[in-house]
This record gives structure tokens, sequence and C-alpha cells, in this order.
């Protein structure tokens, strides 16, 4: 006697509706990574793209019409000529079922016709059905990026005071955006800094971002002036800070209150200030002030290749946690 085995229904793909699917997108994402994903969040990111990327989100329901999983496919205008972004996930308990494979093959058609050449996805590093999952489809591995926390209730500081105490007998001044009134010269400056250090962070693909997408980012809920420290050259004389100074070194921060955290978004120092542990310096200032704000613990993530950052987080007593690989498939 043969006995049939009957499988669930193939889901619908349609259209990704922020207005209906915004709240199960979110407890998605928040299921998967290491902090929570909030509607407003989600909608912030939105906000914050170019009006002219190109883009395809879809929703996959399944028969009983549950979201099932999501997919999106992405290119910023600044990035390589034919270089796409893809972001795919299903609901844990709705894997197995085809979802997955359908959402990547209209997100590939869809870069595809629009002149892909290069397809880039992340996967946790601790999950490895993911990376199989990948790699069936033409993936390989092309970096491995280092998530780490530190907990800043027990974290002390210093030991590691005489690095910015011999910054500053060199003539520099730590201050913060919100000390020059956090103007647009002076966001225009922290543009410039942060861009030109951008490009030496390894893996990075050369793009630039323009300043019009930039500035969105002063408008993230995330964001604080008093979080974007600065190591400066002050002008020579001036009682306090100044238009002409110069900006060498920045560490930026952001503050998230539904975990009571901040996350280093960057850290980098001007190429002819290189060697002074100005990354150590101003990253130490910027724990200083993440624990006035009262938060419990800090994050970040690191190349595995950038070795020198890595130190200074060691040095610092950030904890390795999970992170994620970045994989490449090539199209023909």
């Amino acid at each position: 006697m043969t006995q049939t085995v009957s499988r669930p229904a193939s889901a619908i793909l349609r259209p990704y509706n922020p207005k209906e699917d915004a709240t199960r997108l979110a407890e998605l994402l928040t299921a998967e990574g290491p902090e929570p994903v909030t509607v407003a969040q989600l909608r912030e990111w939105q906000d914050a793209r170019s009006p002219e990327s190109q883009i395809r989100e879809v929703t996959a329901l399944e028969p009983d019409g549950a979201m099932a999983g999501f997919g999106e496919v992405n290119r910023s205008p600044w990035s390589p000529p034919g270089h796409f972004s893809m972001e795919v996930v299903v609901d844990q308990s709705r894997r197995n079922r085809g979802i997955g494979g359908r959402l990547v093959d209209d997100l590939t058609a869809f870069a595809r016709a629009h002149g892909a050449t290069q397809l880039k996805v992340s996967v946790r590093d601790h999950v490895p059905e993911a990376m199989r999952f990948a790699r069936r489809r033409g993936y390989e591995v092309d970096r491995h990026i280092f998530e780490s926390t530190l907990h800043l209730a027990s974290f002390d500081d210093a030991p590691f005071a005489d690095i910015v105490t011999r910054a500053e007998e060199s003539g520099l001044v730590f201050r913060s955006l919100a000390d020059y009134a956090d103007t647009e010269a002076a966001r225009r400056k922290l543009y410039a800094l942060n861009t030109a250090c951008v490009l030496d962070i390894p893996g990075h693909d050369g793009s630039k971002r323009p300043w019009d997408a930039f500035k969105k980012i002063f408008e993230m809920s995330w964001y604080r002036p008093d979080g974007q420290i600065l190591a400066v050259v002050p002008l020579p004389g001036a009682a306090g800070p100044a238009a002409e100074d110069r900006f060498v070194a920045l560490a930026a921060i952001g503050y998230f209150p539904e975990t009571n955290s901040v996350y280093h978004m960057h850290t980098g120092v001007d190429r002819d200030y290189r060697g002074r542990k100005l990354a150590f310096a101003t990253k130490l200032v910027a724990l200083r002030r993440a624990r006035e704000w009262g938060a419990a613990y800090a994050r970040t993530n690191n190349d595995s290749k950038n070795e020198p950052i890595l130190a200074v987080n060691r040095r610092l007593g950030y904890v390795p946690q999970p992170g994620f690989f970045k994989l490449v498939r090539k199209l023909d």
C-alpha cells in the first residue's frame, strides 16, 4: 500500500505593503537578529532610501493568509554598476516549504532585468542552514563580520585614561558635533571625514554616499549630536569651538531606547593622523558618553580583516558575539 504525502500549497508572492505588513516584518526580523526591530525603524529605513534606488520588496503569503516571508533586492544609485544587495527572511516555523527559494528566484529575476552583475547577501554565522541555502544558489563567502558587545556597568576606563591625555597634550581636543551647535557646516565636515575613512574599511566597494543621502542620518531617531565624538585640531588662539577647527578622528554612536544600548556606527581617523591611537581615544570618549546617557551596553560590528580596530575592541573588553558572513554571487 502506497502512502500519499501531502505538501503545503505554494505561497503567494505580492508586493510588500508597509501599512499591512510592517508589524509582521518587524517580528520576523527580530526573530532573526541580535536586537529587536520596530515598525518605526522600518519606516526610518524606508524614508532614508534614495528615490533613485532600484528596489523590489515582496511578501510571501501562505494559503491560510499568514505572512510567512519577506524579500528585498535593491541597488543604491551610488553603488558600483550592477551591484545589488538581497535580503530574505522566512518564518522559522514555515521553512522547508520552498518559500525562501521562490522569494530568491523572484528577486534575482528583478535584479537581472535591471542589469545586475553581482548579488550580495548576509547570513548569520551561527545558522548553518542559512549558509547551505545560500551556497546551493551559487553564493560564495566574501567577508566575515565580527559582532561584539561591551557591558558599560562593569567597564573600567581608568587604565586607558593616559591615551586620551597624551592626545590632548599633543594639541588635540575632544569635542562632539553638539559643541559646534550641530550646524550644517559642521555636519558637512563630519561627512567629509566619515566618507574619507569609510573608503579604507576592508571590503568596502569604493562607492561614496552623496551628501544628500548621508544627511538623512541626522533625522534618524538614534542620532544625537553629542554622540558624534570628534578629535579636533583647534583654531590657534580660539577660546572654544571654531568653524575653522579641523576634524581628524571620529567615533559615532547611536542610542536605542528599546534596549537602552548604543551602537558604534563608525570609527575613523584622518590618514595624516593615524598611528597616534586616536581610534582608541575617540572610542573611549564615546563609551564615556554612552555611560553618561545611562546605556547598559555598547555593540559594534567589524570586518574580520580589520585587525587594528579589532585589537582596539579586544583591549577595551568587547566580548565576541555571533556575527554574519557576507556572500556574493556573480551573475552571467
